[in-house]
């Protein structure tokens, strides 16, 4: 019986740990959506324009300002996020990135953004569109299909 058990149990959690591309995706999208809120509320509160900059060929972003990159408030260093080098995240693949035509989103001082935009990121067979509305820069994310 105990045979029986371990090997159910087996079937259930072994595929599960394995396939990490879901996690890897979900927790990715929801990171880029943190940023850009992040983003915003560093030009609303700081009265400077903050800018997020994709490089999709890299798998990366970056937050800067007028005086140049911001400083992450944990890491104490330049603000990147670069998913290539981010340990846990070597599956995912910033797709594609398109406010109206360029790779960057500015949130101004009252928090809106120059421009709505989509960024969409994948892992494995599991991809997730962020949107970031005009006006407002709300971000919202939302599973898509491959």
């Amino acid at each position: 019986m105990v045979v029986i058990i371990i090997g159910i149990a087996a079937a259930v959690v072994i595929p599960n740990a394995l396939s990490t591309a879901s996690f890897q995706a979900s927790s990715s999208a929801r990171m880029v959506a943190t940023d850009l809120q992040y983003a915003q509320d560093t030009a609303i509160t700081s009265q400077t324009p903050v800018t997020v900059t994709f490089n999709v060929g890299n798998e990366s972003y970056r937050l800067t300002n007028a005086s140049g990159a911001l400083i992450h408030p944990i890491t104490k260093s330049v603000y990147v996020t670069d998913f290539g080098t981010l340990n846990g995240f070597s599956e995912v693949d910033v797709v594609s990135v398109n406010f109206n035509g360029a790779a960057a989103v500015t949130f101004d001082e009252l928090g809106a953004p120059d421009r709505a935009g989509t960024v969409v990121i994948r892992a494995g067979g599991h991809a997730y569109r962020l949107d970031v509305a005009a006006a407002t820069g709300k971000v919202t994310v939302t599973r898509s299909g491959t």
